[in-house]
């Protein structure tokens, strides 16, 4: 069992597509760390924040959101995140409005995007997660921006990954309709990873019967714990449409490891040199 408490910061109702970044995670592939590991430095091809070059991971995550027209975000994290909070504030310094759910013991990452239910239901969201780093960001911004226009419930940004081992990998047709998604395949595997998604309400309201009614997904091993990608697969199932964008030129990284947090700084400015 996992609990969860709002903590409310009174978002203007205006906009009808909300950010959501889930930041409950333990970070323990990372060792210790003297605070959350959305608050690591990221390199910035932008204004940053900490100095030339530098930006907050989270903050980087937040001003993506606001690069989608998105102003108003949501960020569930886990009691021991009050870092993330008192750095962020509500938004208002960045021009975002940021509010927080606090989770205790959430089982898995959809677990955690269910704790917002209440603020998600009836909007349009848009998923980022503040331990990814993923280019291009402009264009991803722009196509996630589209979900409204889309004839789909759940859009994916898609760029080419071989880390089979640490991401999903997207069957996707020619006609950009997305048929499965194989959760960390395993080392050696290539093809299409998803790094930010846009959904309907209809997609949150499937989350969310889907962990009452389920809890685990058709086929999914009983010995891992439970991933977006199996309920995706089980959105596929049921009816939903999800589509996918792919970005050839595009690239991603996990900072959740020491030797991929590495590996982001040099892939950063390696891009920051080509521009």
């Amino acid at each position: 069992m996992y609990t969860a408490t709002m903590t409310d910061i009174s978002l203007e109702s205006g906009n009808h597509v909300i950010g959501l970044i889930p930041a409950a995670g333990r970070a323990t592939r990372l060792g210790e760390l003297p605070y959350s590991k959305e608050l690591l430095p990221v390199p910035d091809r932008g204004t940053g924040s900490v100095q030339a070059g530098t930006q907050i991971a989270i903050e980087s995550t937040a001003r993506f959101l606001l690069d989608c027209g998105v102003a108003q975000q949501h960020i569930v994290i886990a009691p021991a995140k009050q870092d993330i909070p008192n750095y962020l504030g509500d938004g208002s310094r960045l021009g975002a409005s940021i509010a927080y759910t606090v989770v205790a013991n959430s089982p898995s990452v959809p677990h955690s995007l269910d704790a917002a239910y209440d603020s998600i239901a009836g909007r349009d969201v848009v998923l980022v997660f503040p331990d990814i780093l993923f280019e291009p960001r402009a264009g991803i911004a722009k196509y996630l921006s589209s979900r409204a226009q889309a004839e789909a419930d759940v859009l994916l940004a898609l760029v080419p990954s071989t880390r089979g081992d640490k991401v999903d990998i997207v069957s996707v047709g020619s006609d950009g309709v997305v048929s499965k998604i194989v959760p960390k395949p395993g080392p050696g595997k290539a093809g299409w990873t998803w790094v930010a998604a846009a959904w309907s309400p209809e997609f949150s309201d499937f989350l969310h019967r889907f962990l009452d009614d389920v809890g685990t997904a058709p086929g999914q091993p009983a010995d891992r714990e439970l991933y977006v990608g199996d309920v995706l697969n089980a959105a596929i199932a049921s009816g939903l449409v999800i589509q996918a964008a792919r970005f050839a030129d595009g690239w991603a990284i996990d900072i959740g490891t020491a030797d991929d947090f590495a590996a982001a700084w040099q892939q950063g400015c390696a891009s920051d040199a080509q521009t």
